[in-house]
């Protein structure tokens, strides 16, 4: 073995992960880093086994050993096999001696006589392991075995990037991963969004200056008129709230900044395009360079502006739409608002956008319209007509889906259609338990287009209004009137039906792009929810006053307060409205005081609801947030995400203080957070005297079948049960085996 430095042959391998991300195909890659590997260490072999699908590893690269056919050591089987089980390195002479040994024929491995396997492990994912061997009887030194470990953990990583279809043994099926920025499944045909690029504009010098203003004048116009008939079509199908998003556009459009930038690179002699691109690149770096997320993804609202005025210029037309009647997958680089509005066809299942994510205007335009999309997978090599299967659920997507992939997602698909199909036959019927107990479901909305899937799907009212995505999807704040008529609009089509509007929720992962933005270490637990209206009450008054306003003569309207955590905060909340009512009393104005909430969700509100009983007409638990702050994580990180489980033990018994406390103090309760859509949570919830949920209107019907199956009595025994156990996975089986018992596994089984 040479005898390089620890430092040097570190260093070295560094170079190994950087060097093999230059070759071309990822085979390549492979091969590159295992040759590396051994010149390195100065070994005679270097073998890579990836885990399959039937936990079975196959040998994908190797330097040294002879593969002649395909090698696959079975499941559990070998020394790969005892690495992977175990997660823990196996360092040994003689390896054939060892009880785990499994021979492969003619690989000519019986030359080596030692070994050493560590284990590719990616998040608490094995992946695979990664061998070393020489001819020589010895123990791979401490300082070696270290960095091969190193090594593994940087070769996990990238593993882990790759799409499925690039090892021997695996799917055909192409892979794709990128965010979920709506779920749902859908399959169909790409129909490719073919706007010009604003990258291949060359920078030319114009014959007539003149005629270079004229032309971006008629672009101009034309753009304008584009953008408010797609304003007035959104308008008219999905409201104006979504259609205030294109605002934006027209906005920067009518820029002075933006038009000054054009015409001062038309001056300086450039033709229009080349002006646009400049102008467009100048705006979008701007939004790059900006720490905030939101802020940082309003870019692709600039970016695809300047593609439609220089697809305006070329008088470019898109890809022709693929033949047939079978069901299209929307696919671009950043697909815009325009691309759906101008899909004048019912036949658009899915969107997939290799740039962007779940913050995009996009994204919001795709959960409204209930369409399935995949943000951020990168240029993805597909051809309009291609089949494509999107995943929303997963966040991927599936390219030339082989026959066992689309009988896999078909019979999902159908699965799902069948039992929304029998759901909805029920779906008016009242929420009562088998020994009569009353359920009142209601939906969480955020947007004018939820109004009338809450109405279908069986809603008894809203349960939370997020008043804050009206004002995020806008470029600028809304004003009293324009919150008036959104909350009067969901007031009218929910007549006689309680309507609880939870006032605004910003900050930490909701900013508004418009209002400064604070970088905070924390955010989470930073200037959010109450804390960021009580410091700008311009904001909270007047929202309050259009809420009283358009609440006038209804007394099934309810105002929730987010994040409250103490005293301070809910007086200083309760002021501030005792002085609206009187603003608007003294105006004139006829109205009265909302019932007044507070959300259920910083830990440190429970110990103080006695003192508050006075003081509240209700309570709603946001089960999201008050969970990870009970276990201290952030749900949405990928990293410690998959610690996240509402029925963690310690949830649940907070849970139940929190109902036992409220009924002590007859203090109505509510659950709004996702739990209210979750099968088993549900069962938990109704057994300790939940009676009331609200959740997204999709998820009505299947709650309220629940409902109707079981007795509250048997959900309250099955609560005892499971307060006795210490651990989340252990409750989840023992929910799943009760559903189980009254045939209530909606994956797995149709309801009667």
């Amino acid at each position: 073995m040479k005898q390089d430095s620890s430092e040097s042959a570190l260093v070295k391998l560094t170079q190994i992960i950087q060097s093999a991300a230059k070759a071309n195909t990822i085979e390549a890659q492979i091969q590159h880093i295992v040759d590396a590997i051994s010149e390195t260490l100065g070994v005679d072999v270097c073998s890579l086994y990836l885990k399959q699908r039937d936990e079975s590893m196959r040998l994908v690269a190797s330097h040294g050993l002879v593969r002649k056919h395909s090698v696959v050591i079975p499941a559990k089987q070998g020394l790969v096999g005892h690495v992977m089980q175990m997660q823990s390195v196996i360092n040994i002479k003689e390896p054939d001696q060892h009880p785990e040994y499994y021979f492969v024929a003619q690989s000519k491995e019986e030359r080596f006589h030692s070994y050493c396997g560590v284990p590719l492990v990616y998040r608490a994912q094995v992946y695979g392991v990664v061998v070393v061997q020489t001819r020589r009887p010895e123990i791979l030194s401490s300082e070696y075995v270290a960095l091969l470990s190193t090594l593994a953990t940087h070769l996990a990583t990238l593993l882990a990037t790759y799409p499925k279809e690039v090892f021997p043994g695996r799917s055909k099926a192409k892979h794709y991963s990128g965010i979920s920025g709506a779920q749902g499944v859908a399959i169909g045909r790409v129909y490719m969004r073919s706007l010009p690029r604003l990258a291949d504009i060359q920078k030319l010098k114009a014959t007539n200056i003149e005629v270079e203003y004229s032309r971006w004048q008629q672009v101009k116009s034309e753009a304008l008129k584009q953008l408010q008939y797609e304003r007035n079509t959104v308008k008219d199908s999905l409201g104006e709230g979504l259609a205030s998003v294109l605002d934006a556009y027209q906005m920067l459009l009518q820029d002075v900044t933006f038009e000054q930038r054009i015409t001062d690179e038309i001056a300086a002699g450039f033709q229009l395009p080349w002006a646009i691109k400049q102008s467009v690149g100048f705006f979008s770096d701007q939004f790059k360079a900006m720490d905030d997320p939101y802020l940082r993804e309003r870019h692709e609202d600039i970016q695809q502006l300047g593609a439609k005025l220089y697809q305006i210029w070329q008088a470019s037309a898109d890809a022709d739409m693929p033949e047939g009647s079978e069901p299209l997958i929307l696919v671009g680089d950043q697909i815009s608002v325009s691309d759906i509005v101008n899909l004048t066809t019912e036949r658009l299942a899915g969107i997939v956008c290799f740039a962007g994510g779940s913050l995009s205007h996009i994204a919001v335009f795709a959960n409204a319209l209930g369409i399935p999309a995949v943000m951020g997978v990168g240029e993805v090599p597909v051809l309009n007509g291609d089949q494509v299967v999107v995943d929303g659920d997963a966040g991927q997507i599936v390219c030339s889906p082989g026959p066992s992939t689309l009988r896999e997602y078909k019979r999902t698909l159908s699965d799902r259609r069948t039992l929304e199909t029998r759901l909805q036959a029920d779906s008016q019927l009242p929420a009562v338990t088998t020994d009569g107990v009353r359920i009142t479901l209601l939906a969480n909305s955020g947007l004018q287009a939820d109004v009338l899937p809450g109405l279908k799907y069986g809603a008894e009212g809203i349960g939370l209004f997020r008043t804050e995505v009206p004002f995020m999807i806008r470029s600028s704040l809304p004003s009293e009137d324009d919150q008036e008529i959104i909350y009067r609009n969901l007031i009218r089509h929910y007549k006689d039906k309680p309507v609880y509007f939870r006032t605004l929720d910003i900050g930490a992962d909701k900013p508004l792009s418009y209002l400064p933005v604070v970088k905070e270490d924390n955010p989470a637990l930073g200037w959010r929810g109450i804390r960021y209206t009580l410091d700008n009450l311009p904001l909270l008054i007047t929202q309050l006053r259009a809420i009283l306003i358009a609440a006038a003569g209804n007394e099934q309207v309810h105002l929730m307060l987010p994040m409250i955590a103490s005293t301070e905060q809910l007086d200083a909340c309760l002021a501030v409205l005792n002085e609206v009512h009187q603003q608007l009393l003294d105006e004139g104005m006829t109205v009265c005081l909302p019932k007044i909430g507070i959300m259920v969700e910083v830990p440190s509100c429970i110990a103080l609801l006695p003192f508050w009983r006075n003081k509240l007409d209700f309570i709603s638990i946001g089960t999201n947030d008050l969970s990870q702050y009970l276990l201290a994580l952030d749900r949405n990180s990928p990293l410690v995400g998959k610690w996240y489980d509402p029925l963690h033990p310690s949830v649940l018994h907070e849970l139940r203080r929190i109902v036992t406390t409220s009924k002590a103090l007859s203090l109505p309760v509510s659950v709004c957070g996702e739990m209210a859509s979750d099968p088993i949570a549900v069962v938990l919830l109704l057994g300790m005297g939940i009676q009331q949920l609200s959740m997204s209107a999709a998820k009505i019907p299947l709650i309220k079948w629940i409902v109707r199956e079981i007795a509250q009595a048997e959900a309250q025994a099955l609560l005892m049960d499971v307060l006795q156990l210490d651990n989340a996975t252990a409750i989840r089986q023992k929910g799943q085996q009760f559903l189980a018992s009254k045939q209530l596994l909606f994956n797995e089984s149709a309801p009667r």
